[in-house]
């Protein structure tokens, strides 16, 4: 009934739907129903805009307030269920890394240091990556060129310098 209340309002020209969409998490988080902001019913009211739009219209118009919480639960369930397989299948990409380095022959430690950084960055220059891990810049370096070679990481820039890389298989789990 929040995002309802304040979609109605359009207190804004642009960005209203974002806002209106983000107050869903922060409202569950401020009732301690989420404990960090995960739920995000955004890819579900676009897949079925006409939808959305027409039961919010409907609650204006015809007073349907039960026809936008039928719409709004099952967007929840939808988000929700989404969210337990994403769950699973970045578990089953931590996984395939920890297999990875097990298969590695040399030592693993710097190579775990900064895929297990990557996880909280998954998109990240060496200087982060050195930051998050307390490893040199020049350690770091070299791990990301084994982790580049063993297609781990990405490389995003093509640069020589300030280089970007990314865990792309696990990012990939999210969208």
């Amino acid at each position: 009934m929040i995002h309802y209340q304040f979609e109605t309002i359009h207190p804004f020209l642009d960005g209203n739907g974002r806002i209106g969409r983000l107050i869903i998490p922060l409202y569950l988080l401020s009732k301690k129903e989420l404990e960090k902001p995960c739920f995000y019913i955004s890819n579900f009211f676009e897949r079925n805009r006409t939808e959305y739009y027409d039961c919010l219209q409907n609650v204006r118009v015809k007073n349907d307030m039960l026809g936008w919480i039928k719409f709004f639960l099952r967007a929840s369930i939808d988000t929700a269920q989404s969210a337990k397989i994403k769950f699973k299948n970045a578990v089953k990409q931590v996984e395939t890394y920890s297999n990875y380095l097990i298969s590695k022959k040399t030592s693993t430690d710097s190579l775990q240091r900064v895929i297990t950084a990557m996880y909280g960055q998954p998109v990240a220059t060496v200087s982060v990556l050195s930051d998050s891990t307390g490893l040199t810049v020049q350690a770091v370096n070299n791990v990301v060129k084994v982790l580049c070679e063993d297609r781990i990481l990405t490389e995003l820039t093509g640069n020589k310098r300030n280089r970007i890389f990314a865990l792309r298989d696990y990012i990939d789990v999210f969208k």
